[in-house]
């Protein structure tokens, strides 16, 4: 049967968006048809979020499967929510599946329901919501408490078939870390610049650039997928996530 899945869902995303998902892509989707606990710990614009978003929509497409995308601001939700409305806008027999459709919520005619929240500096903006999915975006800006005592619980209710799925770059040694070094319940796929270049997701030549331009270890987190050293840092990192706060931006008119 997972087998049978497996396959499903690389033809799925190829008939119905034309995405032939690079080998790390095949390794992501896969691991989320097969497992409740997802790490992605990945480079920049290496694909995550095109790949979260065809999981996305398989799932809502083939399933009343109920998804809630949270990250520390609305538009880091909104970005992935957005990705997922590309692949229904580049389908018009998909967009026909939609029941609903806002900026923050869109449900289909299989019962299926996805849902972008901020989880915000204290995570009071998505306390009560539930998900078979929860799907946290940027998580290496999400903190601990928020996991913890708000992001977990939403699947409580599902006899341990939720799924928690983290998707970020590798920043300070939270939550993230844990899940993707020391927690042996979470399936890590790891993807690194050497990676995307060899799927042709990046050349070489972008690569050489941002190492020559970035510090050490701005390279190492961003392109090497590292988590930060706190030895390579004036002050521990641990020091300043603590000092940081993710606040919305407002437009001037």
């Amino acid at each position: 049967m997972l087998n049978r899945q497996n396959e499903e869902i690389l033809d799925f995303c190829e008939f119905w968006f034309n995405f032939k998902p690079h080998f790390y892509q095949k390794d992501f989707l896969t691991a989320c048809i097969r497992e409740t606990r997802i790490a992605g710990k990945w480079c920049r614009q290496s694909g995550k979020s095109h790949s979260v978003a065809a999981y996305v929509l398989y799932k809502c497409l083939t399933s009343n499967h109920s998804f809630v995308i949270t990250a520390p601001s609305q538009s880091q939700s909104t970005e992935l929510y957005n990705k997922i409305k590309d692949f229904i806008n580049s389908n018009p027999l998909i967009g026909e599946q939609l029941t609903k459709d806002t900026a923050s919520e869109m449900r289909f005619k299989t019962g299926a329901r996805v849902v972008a929240l901020p989880c915000g500096p204290e995570g009071k903006t998505i306390r009560g919501h539930t998900g078979d999915t929860v799907i946290i975006e940027e998580a290496e800006g999400v903190k601990d408490s928020i996991v913890n005592g708000v992001i977990v619980p939403m699947i409580a209710s599902k006899k341990g078939k939720g799924q928690i799925i983290k998707i970020g770059t590798p920043l300070t040694k939270n939550h993230f870390f844990h899940s993707c070094l020391e927690d042996k319940r979470y399936r890590v796929i790891n993807v690194d610049w050497k990676d995307a270049v060899a799927a042709g997701q990046y050349s070489q030549d972008f690569i050489d650039e941002q190492r020559e331009n970035l510090l050490d270890v701005e390279f190492q987190s961003e392109y090497c997928a590292n988590f930060a050293d706190d030895s390579l840092s004036f002050f521990p990192l641990s020091l300043i996530n603590r000092c940081t706060e993710n606040y919305e931006l407002l437009s001037i008119i």
